[in-house]
């Protein structure tokens, strides 16, 4: 991941451990986990969002070809 992300993230945890505590701040991706393996709608949206990710961003390149020495 981009250093920003990690910067957004950390960021995002040190705001939520001073308003809820450490505690809840690390139930909640447990939380999250949960609630998206025992919803399916949830799967389906996960399972989208991962094949336009690979789509657009990981999709196979044309080889370049040296140019011919003249």
């Amino acid at each position: 991941m981009p250093r920003c992300a990690w910067i957004l993230i950390g960021s995002l945890f040190l705001i939520l451990n001073q308003t809820i505590g450490t505690a809840a701040t690390l139930a909640i991706p447990f939380q999250i986990l949960a609630w998206t393996v025992h919803t399916p709608a949830a799967l389906v949206m996960i399972a989208s969002l991962a094949g336009w990710h690979l789509l657009n961003y990981h999709a196979p390149r044309r080889r370049r070809t040296a140019p011919a020495h003249p």
